[in-house]
Order: C-alpha cells, then structure tokens, then sequence
C-alpha cells in the first residue's frame, strides 16, 4: 500500500495539496502546488522507503504526476504498465 498526496483545486481557484482528507498547504498557484507535492512524496519515499505517489485530481480526471517506489516492487511495476 502507497500513500497519495493529491493536487486538488479548492472553490477560490487556487491549489491544495492533500494527503487523504488532510489538506497538507492550500492557496498555492498549480505550479508550486505540483512541485511541493512532489517534493513531499519524493521526501517521504526517501525517509519511509514506502511506495509514494502525486496525482492531480480535477473534474475532468485524474492525471499522475509522479510516483516513487523501489525498482521492482509490484506497485512500480503496476504504475509502468
């Protein structure tokens, strides 16, 4: 099981970085908002070793941004499918 930190827009238009329902930063523009969340999942792959992931989430879909895994652990070989 990996985590997820989503990029999401909040009701004003401006970007929030969640983590479940834990908005983790919020009133960021899009772009700072997917280079932090990368960072954090980047970060917490690093000092957890767990299976990380950034996805942007809007009405029209959900888009992968990053993913950080081990090479050769099952999740890593999901997300290159």
């Amino acid at each position: 099981m990996g985590v997820l930190f989503a990029v999401q827009e909040d009701g004003a238009g401006m970007w929030c970085i969640c983590r479940g329902q834990l908005c983790l930063t919020n009133r960021l523009t899009l772009a700072k908002a997917i280079t932090e969340a990368r960072r954090l999942a980047r970060d917490h792959h690093e000092q957890t070793g767990m299976t990380t992931s950034v996805d942007l989430v809007s009405p029209e879909g959900t888009t992968r941004l990053g993913h950080y895994a081990h090479p050769g652990t099952e999740s890593d070989q999901t997300a290159a499918a």
